[in-house]
């Protein structure tokens, strides 16, 4: 019983870590364009890694497709 739980924990661990790799490489480009294009064109102020992995979820929240592919037959 008490490996089931301990492979279990793992398991979660692991997908925990995994999302949260998957999310880091996701902002990592909003950070470098943003620093890159946006300072010195508009003259904004640049991000932190953490404002760009907000920026990057809000813009998935906000802008995400809500259409579907399945056709109805």
């Amino acid at each position: 019983m008490d490996k089931i739980i301990s492979v279990i924990l793992v398991a979660i661990a692991g997908g925990i870590l995994l999302g949260g790799l998957l999310a880091a490489f996701m902002a990592l480009p909003v950070w470098l364009l943003w620093n890159w294009v946006c300072v010195d064109a508009l003259h904004l102020p640049a991000l932190t890694f953490l404002q760009s992995f907000g920026l990057a979820l809000l813009c998935s929240l906000l802008f995400k497709s809500t259409t579907s592919t399945k056709s109805k037959e």
